[in-house]
């Protein structure tokens, strides 16, 4: 009998230590591919606005309405595409099908650099929220099929995390071609950006192509061990099943979907958490509309993108460690709740200004890695289903970015009205 104990004590430390370097192999690859790719899709996503308070306003002659324009006809695209991409990622190989969006990207990102027209403009918009549709509802599905419940939420704080990096990078990177490159070989700065975007995102293609895992079962440069690993770990969460052996008709799995009693609460929650996360993408273009130079438009978005990643990570591991996401989803979002109360006041002194947006985005943008964790964990644990259901829930929230930018976030023709506003204050009292 102790003989015995002794032998199954043995193999459970081997299993143990064989599947911590199984997970920092998938971590190596898979999660690094993941980090990477939504910096660099939060970067593209970021740029436009960044163009816009370097220049490219001025040179292409673009009004408040034909930028809100440009965001509108992105997220068109972006719609038309999400859980088409989806469906299409869960019947696919990864490897091949996250790379080829990228390849796009990239080919679209080139084609920013090189536009005379507004008309240009709108024409690669929405073709890049085609391209870029299938990324981020891919990776997470493709995450919460490697990965187990208690590894999936710091991951995914990790994801987001880049995310935010992407956002505060597009100022800084703005700021450094403004500084350094712009009028090289006859270029504005706000095209050397995209030029720059093209180059990291074609890296992030090759790193896919050769690193990126399909699923457990037909991933070629997993060995036989690791192949049992993964496939025991699917089955002992039950999150992850190899795709090829779940069959059934696609409508019929979509009808059970729609009597899921956890896709309506996700759904509507996720689209109006990024409704309200509208209100902090617009800090560059708010302070360069109070009268600040671009450059520093720029950088003033790096402070609060820096204060975001960290609150965020920190948010995502503590929801690990306690195995709780009500507390880590309801606490954050009522500091993000009282940041928007402040912003609501609009004229106000640009430091009160700048707190609000501080607080409003580290609140929420907190809060994200923590829903899509859940969503993941709780709404089914079908494959091919919780795919629809992550590209359900982005494309409802992408739905409301249609006309967001023009009702609730609009960039106006009058830049410097709120600056005089206070001034005029600060002279008076």
């Amino acid at each position: 009998m102790i003989s015995i104990d002794n032998t199954m004590i043995d193999d459970e430390k081997k299993w143990i230590v064989d599947e911590q370097a199984y997970v920092r192999r998938l971590d190596k690859r898979l999660l690094a591919f993941a980090m990477f790719g939504n910096m660099v899709k939060t970067l593209d996503n970021s740029n436009l606005g960044s163009a816009f308070i370097s220049g490219m306003e001025e040179e292409l002659t673009i009004t408040g309405v034909q930028y809100n324009w440009m965001g509108v006809l992105f997220m068109i695209g972006y719609l038309s595409m999400q859980i088409p991409s989806n469906m299409l990622l869960a019947r696919c190989r990864p490897s091949i099908y996250l790379p080829l969006l990228e390849t796009t990207w990239c080919i679209l990102t080139i084609s920013m650099a090189c536009v005379n027209s507004v008309q240009s403009v709108y024409v690669i918009r929405f073709c890049l929220g085609l391209a870029e549709a299938g990324f981020y509802p891919g990776i997470v599905f493709l995450l919460g099929t490697w990965y187990t419940k208690r590894e999936l939420g710091k991951r995914m704080a990790l994801l987001n995390l880049c995310g935010a990096l992407g956002t505060g990078m597009s100022g800084l990177v703005q700021a450094v071609m403004l500084k350094t490159m712009d009028g090289v070989w006859g270029l504005s700065g706000w095209r050397w950006m995209f030029l720059f975007d093209a180059l990291v995102t074609s890296i992030l293609a090759s790193f896919g192509y050769n690193y990126l895992p399909d699923y457990p079962t037909t991933t070629s440069w997993l060995n036989k061990s690791e192949k049992a690993i993964a496939i025991q770990r699917g089955e002992n969460n039950s999150i992850s099943r190899d795709i090829k052996k779940d069959g059934g008709n696609r409508w019929a799995k979509l009808k059970i979907l729609t009597t899921n009693k956890y896709i309506y609460p996700f759904t509507l929650g996720w689209a109006s958490l990024h409704v309200a996360l509208g209100a902090c993408h617009v800090l560059g273009i708010t302070a360069k509309k109070l009268g600040y130079d671009a450059v520093t438009a720029n950088l003033l978005t790096t402070p609060d993108t820096l204060i975001t990643m960290v609150v965020g990570l920190s948010n995502g591991f503590i929801s690990d460690r306690l195995q709780s996401r009500i507390w880590c989803l309801l606490l954050p979002a009522s500091v993000g709740l009282f940041g928007t109360l402040l912003l609501s006041s609009f004229v106000q002194p640009f430091g009160f200004l700048y707190f609000a947006f501080i607080i409003t985005h580290a609140g929420l943008g907190s809060v994200t890695s923590v829903v899509m964790t859940w969503a993941s964990e709780i709404i089914t644990p079908n494959p091919e289903l919780r795919a629809m259901s992550i590209a359900a829930m982005n494309t409802f929230s992408s739905m409301m970015w249609t006309w967001t930018p023009l009702v609730l976030w609009p960039v106006t023709d009058a830049p410097q009205y709120r600056r005089f506003f206070y001034n005029e204050y600060i002279k008076n009292y």
